[in-house]
C-alpha cells in the first residue's frame, strides 16, 4: 500500500512540473502577442515575472523580449543591464532571434565586446581551480577558455596569445592526468576452498576469518630510491634545459615566484617517468617547464652497479638550474 502512493506522489509532482512549464510558455505567448501590440509596458510586467521564474529557453526567450521591450521605451540603461546578465551567465549566447532589430544586434554585440576580456579571466580562473583540485572538468573548463579565445569579437591582445598557450599546456596536463588514473580493481569472489597439490602432498586452504592481507608487492614492480638512501650513485644530468622565460606584457613586477620545484623519477634507462610541479613558477611558465621536463635525459641512478629508478627533486630558478 505504502508502495502504491508513493507512486501515485510521484506521478501527481510530474504532472505538476510539466503543467508549471506549460502555464510557463502560455504566458511567455501573452507576453509576445502584447509586445508586438506595442503594450510594451504591459508586456516587461510580464516578462520579469516569467524570467524569474523559469529557467532554460523559456527565461533565455523572455529576457530577449525584455529587452526588446527596454530599447523601445528608450530605457538603454536597463536594456545594458539585460544583455550583461544575459552574457555573463552564458559567455557564448549569441543575439540570434528574428525578432531582433539591427540596433538591438549592434547594442548587443558592443556590449559583449568589451565584457569578453573579462569573460576569458573568468573562466580561466575557474578553470586553474579546477586543475588545482585534479577536478576531471579542468580538460572541459579549458576548452571553453580557448573558444573564448577564439571567438572573433574578442579584441586582440598580445596577452590573450600567452594565455592561449597556458590554457592548451594545462589542458593537455589535465587530460594526460586522467588517462593516467586507473579504474579501480573489481572485487574478488570469496573463495570458499582450495585444493592443490605438492609432491603429490594435498594442500587445502580453509577460508580466512577476519580481514584479508594486503596483497604482497609483486615481485617486477621496480624499487624506487631516494637522495640519502645507502649504496646508490645519483642519476647525472645529460640534456636538462629549460624554456626561456619571456615576461607577458602587462604583467606586473613581482608577479611570479624567483623559482620553481620538480619533483622528477628517472627510470632505469634514464628517461623521466614522471614529473610533478611541487611549486610554481608562473602560470604563463610552469605547463612549459614540465612539458619540457618530460624531454630531460640522465645517466640513471646505479645501485651495486645496476641501472634504477631515482626520484629527483629539481630548482629551476631565473637564470638557471639546479
Amino acid at each position: 500500500m505504502i508502495a502504491v502512493r508513493c507512486i501515485a506522489l510521484l506521478a501527481t509532482f510530474t504532472i505538476l512540473t510539466v503543467s508549471s512549464a506549460g502555464a510557463a510558455s502560455d504566458e511567455l505567448a501573452r507576453a509576445k502577442d502584447l509586445y508586438r501590440t506595442a503594450a510594451y509596458d504591459e508586456a516587461l510586467l510580464a516578462l520579469e515575472e516569467i524570467a524569474g521564474e523559469s529557467s532554460g529557453t523559456i527565461r533565455t526567450e523572455a529576457n530577449e523580449y525584455r529587452l526588446f521591450c527596454l530599447i523601445a521605451l528608450d530605457r538603454k540603461l536597463d536594456a545594458r543591464v539585460i544583455i550583461e546578465a544575459m552574457v555573463n551567465a552564458d559567455p557564448f549566447y549569441q543575439m540570434t532571434t528574428a525578432q531582433a532589430s539591427p540596433r538591438v544586434r549592434v547594442m548587443f554585440k558592443d556590449i559583449r565586446q568589451t565584457l569578453l576580456p573579462g569573460l576569458v579571466q573568468r573562466e580561466y580562473a575557474a578553470a586553474k581551480s579546477a586543475f588545482d583540485k585534479q577536478e576531471a572538468e579542468a580538460t572541459i573548463q579549458f576548452d571553453r577558455v580557448l573558444k573564448l579565445l577564439e571567438d572573433p569579437q574578442l579584441t586582440p591582445n598580445p596577452s590573450f596569445a600567452d594565455l592561449k598557450t597556458v590554457a592548451i599546456g594545462f589542458r593537455d596536463l589535465s587530460r594526460a592526468r586522467m588517462k593516467k588514473v586507473e579504474p579501480p580493481a573489481p572485487a574478488e569472489t570469496p573463495v570458499a576452498t582450495q585444493s592443490a597439490s605438492i609432491n603429490n602432498t594435498p594442500l587445502t586452504a580453509s577460508p580466512a576469518i577476519g580481514p584479508a592481507a594486503p596483497p604482497a608487492q609483486s615481485a617486477s614492480t621496480p624499487a624506487v630510491y631516494r637522495e640519502g638512501d645507502p649504496d646508490v650513485v645519483p642519476p647525472v644530468a645529460l640534456r636538462q634545459t629549460v624554456p626561456q622565460w619571456m615576461v607577458p606584457q602587462g604583467t606586473r613586477p613581482g608577479a611570479w615566484q624567483p623559482e620553481a620545484a620538480l619533483e622528477l623519477t628517472i627510470d632505469e634507462s634514464g628517461n623521466v617517468a614522471s614529473v610533478q610541479l611541487r611549486k610554481s613558477f608562473h602560470p604563463s611558465y610552469d605547463p612549459l617547464l614540465l612539458k619540457a621536463a618530460e624531454s630531460w635525459k640522465y645517466q640513471p641512478a646505479r645501485r651495486a652497479g645496476v641501472p634504477v629508478r631515482y626520484v629527483k627533486h629539481v630548482i629551476v630558478r631565473l637564470g638557471g638550474t639546479n
